[in-house]
């Protein structure tokens, strides 16, 4: 009996940056096992500058070149590359094509007649209310991407319900697999200090660090007043917020209105944040909407006590009073007094930080999510008929 081929999978996504999805998929070119799988990058618009890290690892990249919508010519120009796309991905005689992000597994969906494809999958990273940018057609698409997918990824168990209330889709096409996360070693003396003296701080500041895009519904300004409330009662808080985005003139403002230069740093866009998370004492996360927050699982990993709210799958990353303190959305009050709390008692930061990393290690490890998604393309192929 000849040995059983390795089944071949496709990536879709528009291209290799440094965000948490390609982290991921870059876990899992390293960590599926090559006899059983054989994974291809296929990259709608331009390589991106992970590219090379992934073909590092042994996975085939292949750039498919696609303009940018900008003008009419340009939208014609995008609807001729989708129903190339087909072609390109019959062409690789591939046996499971996972399209990663929105736009990725919607065009993937589109052309999935033409594509040859015995299995195809989607993801759902968000909660609905986290998405009102997307207008009727999107949400179309959206949900015609559903009902063209063998299985759809949750992050969370609460992006699972929010997708089976809100879309109405079979509980059993749905399979939550967490996000994974690299944990990181603790940080070196030197580097912690050379980092907050890159801030202007100093080595007796109780740095809250916060990681999120500046823009509306992450809560920002929230912490930004609980800064000015709290800093006569406690003078040695610091706050700074990694990110970027159009609300920056918004914080920048607010800011200057609070008398607040002197405590906060809008640190700006980070090609990798997770470089910062041992530099803080304390992490923050105030969004008002959230799938599975990555942020405050590499918080969680870097072994940080996090002060968070229940939006969202948040409260599967953090168990209240065990491994980090959760308040309700949009409670300035109960948001202030949670990092009162752990600002005053070192030893309830150590103890919430410790278990934070534990929790991390046991429910958000990598090798968990590589394997529950080996055993999905697997039981996908077989459900299929795949012959290897």
């Amino acid at each position: 009996m000849s040995p059983r081929r390795p089944l071949r999978v496709a990536y879709v996504t528009g291209a290799l940056y440094t965000g948490g999805a390609e982290r991921r998929m870059l876990a899992l070119v390293k960590g599926l096992p090559r006899d059983r799988f054989e994974i291809e990058m296929v990259l709608l618009t331009e390589a991106g500058p992970a590219a090379p890290a992934f073909e590092a690892a042994g996975a085939r990249v292949r750039v498919l070149g696609w303009g940018r919508r900008k003008s009419r010519l340009h939208f014609m120009r995008w609807m001729l590359d989708v129903a190339r796309l087909g072609p390109e991905l019959r062409r690789g005689h591939y046996d499971i094509v996972d399209g990663w992000l929105f736009h990725a597994y919607v065009v993937t969906a589109l052309v999935r007649p033409l594509s040859g494809a015995p299995v195809m999958l989607s993801g759902r990273h968000f909660m609905t209310e986290g998405q009102p940018h997307m207008g009727a057609i999107e949400r179309f698409l959206d949900a015609l991407a559903r009902r063209r997918s063998d299985a759809i990824v949750a992050v969370g168990e609460a992006v699972r319900d929010d997708a089976i209330r809100h879309e109405h889709l079979d509980p059993a096409r749905i399979r939550v697999i967490h996000n994974g996360v690299v944990m990181p070693p603790p940080m070196a003396p030197s580097e912690r200090a050379a980092i907050r003296a890159g801030w202007g701080f100093g080595p007796d500041d109780l740095i809250v660090g916060s990681v999120a895009n500046y823009k509306p519904r992450k809560g920002i300004e929230l912490v930004l007043r609980i800064a000015a409330s709290l800093r006569h009662r406690l003078p040695e808080l610091r706050f700074v917020f990694v990110g970027e985005g159009t609300h920056r003139p918004v914080l920048e403002a607010l800011v200057a209105e609070l008398g607040l230069a002197d405590i906060v740093r809008l640190h700006g866009r980070e090609l990798d944040a997770r470089r910062l998370y041992g530099a803080f004492d304390v992490f923050a996360h105030a969004s008002e909407t959230e799938g599975a927050p990555n942020a405050v699982i590499e918080a969680a990993a870097a072994a940080l006590p996090i002060v968070a709210t229940r939006a969202g799958g948040t409260d599967e990353v953090v168990e209240d009073g065990e491994s980090g303190l959760l308040v309700p959305v949009d409670d300035e009050a109960a948001f202030a007094a949670a990092l009162a709390r752990l600002a005053t008692d070192p030893e309830l930061r150590a103890h919430l930080g410790a278990a934070a990393r534990q929790r991390a290690a046991t429910v958000f490890g990598m090798d968990r999510m590589v394997a529950e998604f080996a055993a999905l393309y697997e039981e996908l192929a077989e459900r299929k008929g795949v012959r290897r």
